[in-house]
């Protein structure tokens, strides 16, 4: 890691490889850069005098993932509500394509295998609402969009998204991360924990493609 200043005259400091820390006039910020991935998120706000802003950020390097490969991972969500499921989306040189791996889930857990160089994850969470559990926070310590799905069993479910950067997690709107309008879903941000923890394991393995 690395830790810069955003002096009025410019950056200062030592860059790291996999992210940096960004001390500017609101605060502390951490960023990172990938080939499909670029983001910067204030992780610790406060007033520092004499310091630049610094803006925050996330883009994804190939332009926005197509809504419909969203709405494809939704109807396999719905098609088994009382499920958790997961999916990601990677960029394969030339387009988007959504992948679901081997894995197995109940009402309360889930297992399935590492998903190497996704551009996003997706899980369910059921019946319950969108939110980001404790073992989420543990799990998802990549660089990466994630989002959470939840109240499949309603007419219209809900959907968090958030960026994370190697643990430190900022929440993003749908239009920072798909084409079009959310067709299907309710955006909420992130809830509070649920009463009952979720459990999550991940392997390496192949992978499945969503249609």
């Amino acid at each position: 890691m690395g830790h810069l200043v955003n002096h009025t005259a410019g950056l200062s400091g030592s860059q790291g490889i996999g992210f940096d820390y960004v001390l500017g006039a609101g605060g502390v910020y951490v960023q990172s850069e990938s080939a499909d991935l670029t983001a910067r998120v204030l992780v610790a706000p406060c007033e520092v005098r004499g310091l630049a802003p610094v803006e925050e950020k996330v883009e994804l390097a190939h332009g926005p993932i197509p809504a419909r490969l969203f709405d494809a991972g939704l109807r396999w969500f719905r098609d088994d509500p009382h499920t958790e499921r997961f999916f990601a989306v990677h960029w394969e040189g030339d387009a988007y394509r959504a992948v679901a791996p081997p894995q197995q889930g109940t009402a309360a857990s889930l297992e399935y295998r590492t998903l190497g160089g996704a551009v996003a994850e997706f899980h369910s969470h059921g019946t319950l609402s969108a939110f980001f559990s404790k073992t989420d926070d543990e799990d998802e310590q990549g660089f990466r969009i994630y989002g959470v799905v939840g109240r499949l069993d309603t007419p219209e479910p809900e959907l968090s998204l958030r960026v994370g950067v190697y643990g430190h997690f900022a929440t993003v709107e749908w239009t920072q991360v798909f084409d079009g309008p959310p067709s299907a879903v309710r955006l909420v941000s992130e809830g509070l924990e649920s009463p009952r923890p979720t459990s999550r394991n991940k392997e390496a393995t192949e992978n499945a493609l969503l249609p």
